[in-house]
């Protein structure tokens, strides 16, 4: 009877044995889905944010100043930054001129956002690449004058991020 008792107690504990190895398996497996599902919220996320900076750059007011600095007013200074700085500069320091500070200041921030975002993983660099690479790289070339003389008299790390995001995107071409 011994025997039978302990074989009986040795079958149970086997089959709570597997019970408990289904139990894990379909807790691992919960798991694994949870955080497939966390990995696509952030993907969605991701993708959100970065169409929310996509219509901040189609919009009407955005796709005004960025064509008045490419289109009129480097063309002005034969697209050379010295010149387009010089002028920037001379114009918002003997007197505050919105028509030519805001644009520019307008991309210089905007850059220095998205510098942000991909720095924190919260958008995805090659997306970020895709779309601005060009315009990064012509921007930063046109404002940095602008941008290294205010660091002078301003902050030393002004744009910071928004330089980062050039030379990443200089490094990415290469």
């Amino acid at each position: 009877m011994n025997l039978r008792i302990t074989q009986k107690n040795q079958e149970l504990t086997l089959k709570a044995l597997e019970q408990s190895a289904k139990a894990q398996e379909l807790s691992l497996k919960t798991q694994d889905l949870a955080l497939k599902a966390q990995q696509q919220n952030l993907e969605t996320r991701q993708a959100q944010l970065f169409m929310q900076l996509f219509d901040r750059w189609s919009s009407s007011e955005f796709a005004l100043n960025y064509g008045k600095v490419r289109y009129e007013f480097c063309p002005k200074f034969n697209n050379s930054p010295e010149e387009f700085s010089q002028y920037v500069t001379q114009n918002t320091n003997e007197k505050f001129n919105p028509e030519v500070f805001l644009p520019v200041h307008q991309l210089a921030l905007f850059f220095e956002g998205v510098g942000v975002l991909v720095q924190k993983n919260l958008i995805d660099m090659d997306m970020v690449r895709r779309l601005f690479a060009d315009r990064i790289v012509w921007c930063w070339g046109m404002i940095k004058p602008r941008i290294v003389f205010a660091r002078g008299y301003q902050e030393p790390q002004l744009y910071s991020n928004f330089e980062w995001l050039y030379d990443e995107m200089v490094r990415l071409r290469r």
